[in-house]
């Protein structure tokens, strides 16, 4: 076999192939195996263990520009939290969550037979970060402006007239779904360590490095690191998702390119043996 063909292989079946490659698993997804991470592990088992009823606060932080990575992790957090008949009550400090977030939570809960205004509520973009969330310790109402998403009154939800303040004694767990700030660090500085709240975070790729310090220290007591935090999550669940379809289809676009590599620097190292052997 002439080896150093591969050196001058043309670059149009390198595309060619990558496409089938990452392409064939979002439509037949693969189930690849994969291992489950301390602090994913940590996240999945902290909402495991909360008893039915409990109130979990999502704060989902983010903008389309990473929706690839924090739409499966809010997927997975709200569809293990209504499995386990948690209440769920969700606020974003961006201004361009709100309708992410209904479009990740709406199929979930319509699936699962659970009702809006009773078992989750969707409060929407609040803007002023802590100031909002500061004044939410003291009343709901007050620093939402006593609206939704959709700017129905708080008052026709019942679950926001069991849920009245952010504090340790209405909300069980506080959970952030970010991409940046505000984010974690609002909820660190001005709820969860000052009011003794136990707290999750589901990170961007990026954000990781900044985070671990609070996993380390146990002020984050779990996190979603990334798309690949999500779809352990999910494999954890038993119930693959979004998230394990797109790592599937990652981890085989990366296998193919190391291949590629491969036989690049094969037919590169045959060219120039066949090329010395003439001389």
């Amino acid at each position: 076999m002439d080896w150093s063909k591969f050196g001058d292989l043309d670059v149009r079946w390198i595309y060619i192939i990558m496409l089938v490659v990452i392409i064939v698993p979002l439509f037949k997804p693969l189930g690849l195996p994969m291992s489950v991470s301390p602090e994913v592990k940590a996240y999945a088992e902290t909402i495991e263990a909360l008893p039915a009823g409990s109130v979990v606060w999502i704060g989902a932080d983010y903008s389309p520009g990473s929706a690839a990575e924090n739409d499966p992790q809010l997927a997975a957090t709200f569809k293990h939290a209504m499995k386990k008949d948690l209440k769920v009550v969700i606020v974003s400090l961006w201004d361009q969550a709100p309708d992410l977030v209904q479009s990740v939570i709406t199929p979930i809960a319509e699936s699962m037979g659970k009702v809006y205004g009773v078992d989750y509520v969707n409060l929407g973009y609040k803007p002023a970060a802590g100031v909002a969330l500061r004044a939410m310790t003291r009343d709901i109402r007050d620093g939402a402006g006593n609206v939704d998403y959709k700017g129905t009154s708080l008052d026709e939800l019942p679950l926001m007239n069991e849920v009245t303040a952010l504090t340790k004694e209405q909300v069980d767990l506080v959970i952030s779904i970010n991409t940046g700030s505000p984010g974690y660090g609002d909820y660190l500085n001005y709820i969860t360590d000052p009011l003794g709240i136990a707290f999750l975070s589901a990170p961007t790729a990026g954000m990781i490095t900044g985070q671990m310090p609070f996993y380390r220290s146990g002020q984050i007591k779990g996190m979603l690191p990334g798309l690949a935090g999500a779809a352990q999550y999910e494999y954890w669940m038993e119930e693959p998702g979004l998230a394990c379809i797109q790592m599937d289809a990652q981890s085989l676009g990366h296998l193919v390119i190391l291949a590629f590599i491969l036989l690049g620097n094969i037919g590169y190292l045959a060219s120039r043996s066949k090329g010395g052997s003439s001389n």
